[in-house]
């Protein structure tokens, strides 16, 4: 069932759609009795979902009737949004741009930022893609925690879809049980000195570390740190370990 919160809707304003849709052209009374909800909350709906281009409305005399435009509408709407997005991303670019001109070199400052829950993750997953297409990054390491990873993508089902669609190469040191198979553009090797499953999942991506962990009761939290000194650190433990297994 599609979300409209896609399109900046509320499950509100997609009952309201729908009983349009069966109802035909109707007045605001119509559509309350029809749907359940009160004539002022439709009346908010309506307009919402006529900005989104799925309802529109006639003037009948004194009185305006609305109707639910047709529900394949829906990917005209959807193309539209990709079409600004991608100009959207030309745009961001040249506003991170803009603003390093005012920064100095990446990581010169000690930064670190707190993620909390798993959109807190997902935010650090997003931040390793953008960290690597602004750094023109070819490859990243991670120190995987299955028990994290039970939970890292629950908010960004597709990452390593889009991780593969940029060329992205990961090189995993492993926590825990021994893995099975290995995805597209990526390296597994168990961390024999780790055996046991820390709940920590460390990322280690151009000028920046995350750091990822659950605790007892399956709370996540992370922390980015944009530091091109930690980051070279890490680079250089985690490259050690890895040669010598």
């Amino acid at each position: 069932m599609i979300d409209f919160g896609l399109f900046g809707l509320t499950t509100r304003d997609k009952r309201v759609y729908e009983g349009l849709l069966t109802s035909g052209t109707t007045s605001i009374r119509g559509i309350a009795e029809s749907t359940g909800i009160n004539r002022g909350s439709v009346y908010e709906s309506l307009k919402l979902l006529i900005a989104a281009g799925l309802v529109s409305h006639v003037e009948i005399g004194k009185s305006t009737r609305y109707v639910a435009e047709n529900p394949e509408k829906l990917h005209e709407i959807i193309n539209e949004q990709k079409r600004r997005l991608q100009g959207a991303h030309s745009e961001a670019d040249s506003y991170i741009k803009t603003l390093a001109l005012e920064r100095q070199e990446p990581g010169a400052f000690n930064f670190a930022s707190f993620y909390d829950g798993d959109e807190g993750l997902a935010n650090i997953l997003r931040d390793v893609l953008s960290t690597a297409r602004l750094q023109k990054l070819s490859d990243y390491r991670v120190i995987s925690s299955p028990r994290v990873s039970d939970y890292l993508y629950n908010n960004f089902k597709h990452f390593t879809r889009e991780r593969i669609k940029q060329g992205l190469h990961v090189k995993v040191l492993r926590q825990g049980e021994a893995v099975r198979g290995e995805a597209e553009l990526a390296e597994w090797k168990m961390a024999v000195d780790y055996i046991s499953d820390t709940g920590c999942y460390t990322i280690i991506y151009g000028t920046k570390v995350a750091i990822a962990s659950i605790d007892k009761y399956n709370h996540t939290s992370g922390i980015i740190i944009d530091n091109s000194g930690v980051a070279q650190t890490q680079t250089k433990m985690f490259d050690i370990v890895w040669n010598s297994l």
